[in-house]
């Protein structure tokens, strides 16, 4: 199990891999595509996204390093940037709750979110640029140094919030600039690099 769902007025999906730190892997992206797939159905009146007291996501997983090539981990890349292009336009309000660490592509799912609740011990990183990979970067750009709208204690007062327009975003631009990052040759090596240098082992 790579997600726990509860469904209602409100759904809640709850990050399940601890064993990794909630790190997205292929599977637990698939699984969050094949929810909101659910979701559009059901048109709840919001979706909270949470992980656990240690972990909301470790980022990109990087298990199984050794067997991935440049095509396998840009296909990944893009599967997860076009996970985030629909948090930002789904047609409910979305809260993400982050009591513990939201590192690279995790800290991208809670800024994807309208209500990014983010515990007061939790920085949110983004490794990503150290090896040349653009996730995110136009939606942290958009944002400036807003990147969380609370802390966790106020998701009742978030739920509670009428749903309004959101601000204008380019999602073009942030997929074009994913792929074209992707894109140039050697992705697999620099990951690896990267995870070389980084000590304990970081998620991108």
């Amino acid at each position: 199990m790579t997600l726990r769902v509860t469904r209602g007025d409100v759904w809640t999906v709850v990050l399940d891999r601890p064993e990794r730190a909630n790190a997205l892997s292929a599977d637990l992206v698939e699984a969050l595509h094949a929810t909101l797939d659910d979701a559009e159905q059901a048109a709840p009146q919001a979706l909270v996204l949470r992980g656990n007291a240690r972990h909301f996501a470790a980022g990109f997983d990087l298990g199984g390093l050794e067997r991935e090539t440049d095509a396998t981990l840009a296909l990944r890349f893009l599967r997860v940037g076009v996970l985030l292009e629909r948090l930002l336009a789904a047609p409910y309000v979305t809260v993400a709750v982050a009591e513990g660490a939201a590192v690279g592509a995790g800290a991208d799912l809670v800024l994807a979110c309208d209500h990014r609740l983010v515990a007061p011990d939790v920085t949110l990183r983004f490794p990503g640029s150290a090896f040349g990979v653009a996730l995110g970067t136009v939606r942290r750009a958009e944002l400036g140094a807003v990147l969380s709208t609370g802390v966790p204690a106020d998701l009742t007062d978030a739920l509670g919030t009428p749903f309004s327009p959101r601000p204008s975003h380019d999602s073009d631009a942030d997929l074009a600039a994913l792929a074209r990052s992707v894109s140039v040759p050697g992705l697999r090596d620099r990951i690896a690099a990267h995870a070389d240098r980084t000590l304990p082992k970081e998620h991108a």
